[in-house]
């Protein structure tokens, strides 16, 4: 035992099939007679504290823990051959196999993790290795272009490659590991195969799945989305939080009923239809249990017109030409360790609604469709952020989204619509960049992350708007925002 009383991690190496080894961390089970395992998958190093967040609770609840090195970091060796890499894969799906097959375990297992640890999982889940009883992916993308590197068509997460680079002690691994990151990744700008290829088929995932999250964590959208696509057994939990490797109490106990419901057999079952999404209610202070998340079309859509006349926009060199906004009870160290930007920008324009006279409750995705029209600048970025403002006029950021302009093309058939035939979930392919024409209108359709709000009678909604250039040139200019422009909002 060590002096936390956790058992003291056995050192392991595991062959994989093409030479490569893993290097594992094993907790095993107090009992000491074989038990189902859990297992963590990691490109930030197996011997992390960070991962004792997620993994006390199994520990001692008695399971078989294991954490992992992904090839070329920490002790894994192998060659590395991208980021999310089928081989990568390959490993995930070798490593629990051999664990399920080990003297150690009873055969079942389950995967937890957050971040690239949770989209790992649903990599591996969708090939159906032998033993999965289930994953619980947290604080996890979905889609490698929409919500991990290239959030509306902006780059994002850039100091990611550089941070993991230092989590390897492999020269040969270092090497692709920069290549692969800051030439295939952030050096692409459109949509395509390599981020196609690392990212979930969630229609192939029949794994129970629990997916854990954070109203206010920069993957949130591609959560919601991965939750509302899988077909099998699965349940979210949204919390209010961000990305930050913290547990609450509650993500602890759902984890916990979690595996032990698909590992052991015990408790009711967490993806009865009626009860499977537990969500935190912003403003009410608690959290509200549901069934699924809603449809689009069940939901009663508030047009809010925030400008009332034309208002002018300067385009800045960059986002951080404008103050940061106002302090949050959201740790920063997540923004500024990987440059997420998802509260480190300020905003140049805001508009606020009128005082709510009676209490609202806002509950699904917000959409903003801003017209615009600029001259000389051939493309530029929005940002967009939606905050609550208190009747003693203190602020409280809520969520946000963003666009590159050039990225404004839809796909018709992919978008959701309200009843009234308006978009609301828009999906811009990413495929290539429309210039914006000097002098002429555009349409920008926003996806503003989701929200669950109650609005107080005295409380007002605020929207903040930066526009940043992403063409070849730094010259100040201003857009004006038209009264065409307006947001979309779900009122439960």
């Amino acid at each position: 035992m060590t002096e936390s009383g956790r058992p003291r991690p056995l050192p392991l190496t595991v062959g994989m099939s093409d030479g490569g080894r893993l290097s594992v961390l094993r907790y095993p089970s107090r009992t000491g007679a074989p038990a189902p395992a859990v297992v963590v998958i990691t490109p930030y190093r197996k011997e992390s504290a960070m991962h004792m967040e997620l993994l006390a609770g199994p520990i001692a609840e008695g399971y078989e823990v294991l954490v992992a090195d992904v090839r070329g970091f920490g002790g894994s060796t192998g060659a590395y051959r991208g980021v999310l890499s089928p081989r990568e894969i390959d490993d995930g799906v070798e490593l629990l196999e051999w664990i399920a097959a080990a003297d150690f375990c009873t055969g079942r297992t389950a995967l937890v993790g957050g971040s690239y640890s949770g989209l790992n999982q649903l990599l591996i889940a969708a090939r159906e290795p032998r033993g999965l009883r289930c994953i619980a992916p947290w604080v996890a993308p979905a889609d490698t272009y929409r919500d991990m590197w290239k959030r509306g068509g902006i780059p994002s997460h850039t100091s990611w490659g550089a941070g993991v680079f230092l989590n390897s002690q492999r020269p040969e691994a270092q090497e692709a590991i920069l290549r692969a990151f800051y030439q295939d990744i952030v050096g692409t700008a459109f949509d395509g195969e390599t981020f196609r290829a690392t990212s979930a088929d969630l229609a192939s995932i029949r794994v129970p799945a629990f997916f854990g999250t954070g109203w206010f964590d920069y993957f949130l959208a591609g959560t919601v989305r991965a939750f509302q696509a899988l077909a099998g057994p699965k349940r979210l939990q949204i919390g209010p939080w961000s990305h930050e490797p913290f547990l609450a109490e509650e993500r602890r106990w759902e984890l916990s009923r979690w595996l032990g419901h698909w590992l052991r057999d015990t408790g009711e079952d967490p993806c009865a239809p009626e009860g499977n999404a537990v969500l935190w209610c912003v403003g009410a202070e608690e959290f509200h249990t549901r069934g699924g998340w809603p449809a689009t079309s069940g939901i009663d859509w508030w047009r809010w017109e925030p400008a009332g006349g034309p208002v002018t926009v300067p385009v800045l060199p960059s986002a951080t030409s404008v103050p940061p906004p106002p302090p949050t009870d959201v740790h920063l160290m997540v923004d500024v360790s990987t440059n997420s930007g998802f509260r480190l920008w300020g905003e140049a324009a805001v508009f606020d609604s009128a005082p709510c006279a009676e209490p609202v409750r806002l509950l699904g995705p917000v959409a903003l469709h801003a017209a615009l029209v600029t001259e000389g600048c051939a493309d530029f970025d929005l940002n967009a952020r939606l905050s609550v403002v208190g009747a003693d006029g203190g602020v409280r950021q809520l969520t946000e989204g963003r666009l590159r302009a050039s990225h404004r093309a839809l796909d018709e058939h992919r978008s959701e619509r309200t009843p009234g035939g308006e978009v609301v979930l828009p999906w811009h392919p990413h495929e290539a960049a429309d210039p914006v024409p000097g002098g002429e209108p555009v349409r920008l359709v926003v996806e503003i992350y989701p929200i669950h709000l109650r609005l107080s009678p005295g409380e007002r909604l605020r929207l903040g708007v930066t526009l940043t250039r992403s063409d070849e040139s730094d010259v100040p200019v201003d857009a004006t925002l038209l009264p065409e422009t307006f947001v979309l909002l779900p009122r439960a």
